[in-house]
C-alpha cells in the first residue's frame, strides 16, 4: 500500500516546522497567522501546519483553527529544538519515515545513493503530480539530515542508529497495519500486512486494549525496558506498536518479543496468553521467519517449569525471564540470543 500524498510533507526547513509549533503554542491559530509568524507567504503557512500536523505537534479540529498535541505540548514544555527527543518521536511515527528506517537500516554501514533512495522513496509513496515530487523527496532527505538521522559520505546516505537511540528507548508505530520488520525489498509485504491486520481488526481491537492495561504495570515496563536497552546496546533500533511489545532486527534476523508480568497465581494463564499473541503477531506481520521471544517477571515455579522444554522444544519460542535487573535463560537460549546478554 502507498502512503497517500497528504502524509507527506512539503515543508523543507524543519526549523519553521519548530517554529510552527512555536507559533501555535503562543497563540497563532489560522494557517494565514502562521504564516506571519514563521515569515512565510499564506501557501508556505499551509505547508508548515500540514507538515507540523503530519509530524503529531498540531492538530486542526476545526476549520482552520490550530491547537497543541499532547506531543506538541510535551515538545514546547520541554525546550523546542532539533535535538528534543518529542520532536524524532512525532516524525518517525509518521509514516513515510517508519518505511524509509528500515530501508536504510537493510543497506547497512554502505547506505545508499540519492538514486537508489528517490526510487525507494517513489515506490513507495505517492508524491503527487510529477513537478511535486522533487520537493517533497528534498524535504524527507533534509529533515533526516537536520535530524542526524543520516549521515551523508561520499554522495550516500547512511541510517545513524546510534543517533535515534540517544534519543528514543523504543521507536514507535501507531499503525498496527504497518510493518514493524518490513523487507524493503518486496513492497507486497506492505499489502500482506494490511489486509491481514484489517481482516482480524476485532481480534487486534480486543488486544490493543489488553496491551494498553498490561504496559500500565511498572512490572511489564520494566521487562521492556531492560530488553530495548539490550537491542540498543547492540546499535539496532527496538521498535514497538499498538499490539506487539518490542520487535528487532538483528544481524540478518527478526525477533518479535511479548511480556508478561507473572505471579505463581497467574503464569499458567500468562504463559498461555503470551505464547497465542505471539505465534498472531508473526503471522500478522506476514514474518514467519521471526524469532520468538517470550518475557516474564518471574523464573517459573516447580509445578509449571515443564512449559519451559514444550516452550523451547516443541513451540520454538525462547523464554526469558528477569531476576534483579538480569535476564535468565537456559544455554540454548543464551548462545541463541547473545545480544541479550542472558545468564544461563
Amino acid at each position: 500500500m502507498r502512503i497517500p500524498s497528504n502524509e507527506i510533507p512539503q515543508a523543507d526547513n524543519l526549523i519553521d516546522v519548530v517554529r510552527t509549533v512555536i507559533a501555535v503554542s503562543q497563540g497563532a491559530r489560522t494557517f494565514q497567522q502562521i504564516a506571519q509568524s514563521i515569515g512565510k507567504v499564506d501557501r508556505q503557512g499551509r505547508y508548515y501546519r500540514k507538515a507540523a500536523e503530519i509530524v503529531g505537534m498540531i492538530s486542526t479540529p476545526r476549520t482552520n483553527e490550530s491547537i497543541l498535541t499532547p506531543l506538541g505540548q510535551t515538545f514546547v514544555q520541554t525546550d523546542p529544538v532539533l535535538t528534543n527527543p518529542a520532536l524524532l518521536k512525532g516524525i518517525l511515527n509518521s509514516r513515510i519515515f517508519q518505511r524509509i528506517i528500515p530501508f536504510l537500516e537493510s543497506k547497512g554501514p554502505n547506505g545508499v545513493s540519492r538514486p537508489e533512495f528517490e526510487t525507494f522513496l517513489i515506490t513507495t509513496a505517492d508524491f503527487g503530480a510529477a513537478s511535486m515530487a522533487p520537493r517533497r523527496i528534498s524535504t524527507i532527505i533534509s529533515w533526516l539530515v537536520e535530524l542526524g538521522i543520516i549521515q551523508v559520505s561520499n554522495s550516500r546516505y547512511i541510517l545513524s542508529n546510534q543517533t535515534i537511540n540517544q534519543r528514543l528507548e523504543n521507536i514507535e508505530f501507531d499503525n498496527s497495519d504497518e510493518p514493524l520488520l518490513p523487507n524493503p525489498n518486496d513492497l507486497n509485504e506492505y499489502n500482506i500486512v494490511q489486509q491481514r491486520s484489517s481482516s482480524a481488526r476485532e481480534a487486534i481491537i480486543t488486544y490493543r486494549d489488553t496491551a494498553a492495561i498490561e504496559r500500565a504495570d511498572n512490572a511489564h515496563r520494566h521487562l521492556v525496558n531492560i530488553t530495548s536497552e539490550r537491542i540498543r546496546n547492540v546499535g539496532a533500533l527496538p521498535k514497538y506498536n499498538q499490539l506487539i511489545d518490542l520487535a528487532t532486527h538483528i544481524d540478518g534476523n527478526d525477533y518479535i518479543f511479548e511480556m508478561k508480568s507473572t505471579t505463581t497465581t497467574n503464569e499458567k494463564s500468562q504463559m498461555r496468553a503470551g505464547l497465542s499473541q505471539l505465534y498472531e503477531y508473526r503471522f500478522l506481520q506476514n514474518k514467519p521467519a521471526a524469532k520468538l521471544i517470550l518475557v516474564i517477571e518471574n523464573p517459573l515455579s516447580p509445578k509449571e517449569q515443564w512449559r519451559h522444554s514444550y516452550l523451547e522444544q516443541d513451540r520454538d519460542v525462547y523464554l526469558v525471564w528477569d531476576g534483579d535487573n538480569e535476564l535468565y535463560g537456559n544455554d540454548k537460549t543464551r548462545n541463541d540470543l547473545e545480544f541479550l546478554g542472558i545468564i544461563s
